[in-house]
């Protein structure tokens, strides 16, 4: 694709993105809109401000986070069904969030940190036992480690409802993934994060871009692939963790997107980072906005509709690398 290409899809797809964020701002199972926000409805505007627009920006920053996470992964592993969930990030931040609720229930307020804490302990672990296995240009070996630590801990999180069935409750709302009740207080600290793992994004897109050719050939152009695969799974780890802080277990995002964004810009990872910066926030924020007026005036998390969209997905990419290996 020529630059000048590049540029007029990444203009549309922004002005798809500010689009999408302005229908969601201006909807919602309350009924409320645009009209009573500019009459000077008090009401109005406490939903528009306080309740939507912290949840457009939690969409948002989720949308780039999960998505440049599953690029990074697909790009570490050479294997375009990765996601976050590979390193078990879903599952440690799941059994630390279960864990903390039923011996510290009356403080919520750290469940962020908690969830983000569990979440990057599982990828270490899955990276450590990646590297001890055998190697992360392996492309398997993390893989399956990934599987391993995330059946530990959901192991663990099965045991603890059996313990504590009261914490249930709470966890299944944050298991399915979804921006109910996020507050802008709660984005602070998680968008630092992603916005710092994003620099380091483009700083190894350049790496990543020749490990498409071969390990020889980037070797060969001064790479030292052991360090960028383990680098890049470092900081996706990063940038899913932050994300599940404010959306939950938000799952398939980073499985769709990268794929997406391969389709319009190639195989250029600097570019295909901007594509998932621009096109993963378009579908969460859109997937969010169809859960709040889908079933009026009751909401379905966000979760519910990327599952429905992230399944077949996956199917259809399990069933092209079959027809592929025939």
């Amino acid at each position: 694709m020529g630059k000048g290409r590049n540029v007029v899809v990444s203009a549309i797809l922004f002005v798809l993105l500010l689009l999408a964020m302005v229908l969601s701002l201006g909807v919602g199972s309350s009924g409320i809109g645009f009209a009573d926000f500019l009459s000077g409805d008090r009401d109005a505007f406490v939903v528009l401000s306080v309740l939507r627009f912290p949840r457009i920006l939690a969409a948002l920053l989720a949308g780039i986070a999960f998505s440049v996470s599953g690029l990074l992964l697909q790009s570490a592993s050479s294997n375009d069904l990765a996601s976050p969930n590979i390193v078990g990030i879903n599952a440690g931040a799941g059994f630390a969030v279960l864990c903390f609720l039923s011996f510290f229930p009356s403080m919520f307020r750290i469940l962020p940190l908690v969830s983000f804490l569990g979440a990057l302990v599982a990828a270490t672990l899955a990276i450590v036992l990646s590297s001890l296995i055998s190697s992360v240009r392996d492309r398997s070996t993390l893989l399956l480690s990934g599987v391993a630590i995330s059946a530990l801990f959901n192991a663990g999180i099965s045991a603890v409802s059996a313990l504590d069935p009261d914490v249930l409750a709470t966890y299944s709302s944050f298991s399915i993934g979804g921006f109910s009740g996020v507050y802008l207080s709660d984005l602070a600290v998680p968008a630092v994060v992603i916005f710092v793992a994003i620099a380091f994004s483009f700083a190894l897109s350049r790496q990543l871009s020749l490990l498409i050719l071969g390990d020889e050939i980037a070797s060969a152009h001064g790479v030292d692939v052991r360090m960028v695969r383990l680098l890049a799974v470092v900081v996706a780890s990063a940038l899913a963790a932050a994300a599940v802080t404010f959306s939950g277990l938000l799952g398939f995002v980073g499985l769709v997107v990268p794929h997406i964004s391969r389709l319009i810009y190639g195989e250029d990872r600097a570019k295909d980072i901007l594509g998932c910066i621009l096109c993963g926030p378009i579908l969460v924020v859109l997937a969010d906005t169809v859960g709040r007026i889908a079933v009026p005036p009751a909401e379905l998390p966000c979760g519910v509709f990327m599952a429905v969209l992230g399944v077949p997905f996956f199917f259809i990419l399990l069933f092209r690398r079959r027809k592929s290996s025939w």
